[in-house]
């Protein structure tokens, strides 16, 4: 079965995670920081998705998933800000809220299947990629 662009490039997302967990493992200068900023404009990437699924369905979505997108870019820009070992803690979190809002009816509609396998398994393997790094800087 042949992958659609959307996998693709989903995947691809997943390159600048290893090699920063790869730059932090190795102790490279700003391998912590580059990890950090791509986390972090991944989350933002995703909670915009969130926001703009909620922003076509207005009718359809309740205040809860709509404040969970914002509020996430905001835990994630916070996260940035504070030592590593607690970021990628936060950003792990920042992750999960977002796939749990995706829970909610409208995006369910919204997504394909195939969105929906992709993004589980995106986001176990960031989470992964998370919990090495934080061994690494622990």
């Amino acid at each position: 079965m042949a992958l659609s662009i959307s996998e693709k490039l989903g995947y691809a997302g997943l390159l600048p995670f290893i090699a920063g967990a790869a730059a932090v493992v190795l102790s490279l200068e700003g391998g912590e920081e580059f990890f950090k900023l791509y986390s972090l404009l991944i989350l933002a990437f995703m909670a915009g998705g969130c926001w703009g699924v909620e922003q076509a369905n207005p009718e359809q979505i309740d205040e809860i998933p709509l404040e969970l997108s914002i509020g996430t870019f905001l835990w994630g820009l916070l996260a940035y800000f504070l030592p590593t070992n607690v970021a990628v803690l936060m950003f792990m979190v920042g992750f999960w809220l977002l796939l749990w809002t995706e829970t909610n009816p409208i995006f369910k509609r919204a997504y394909a299947e195939s969105y929906k396998r992709l993004r589980n398994i995106l986001t176990a393997a960031v989470t992964i990629l998370n919990v090495i790094v934080f061994l690494a800087v622990h």
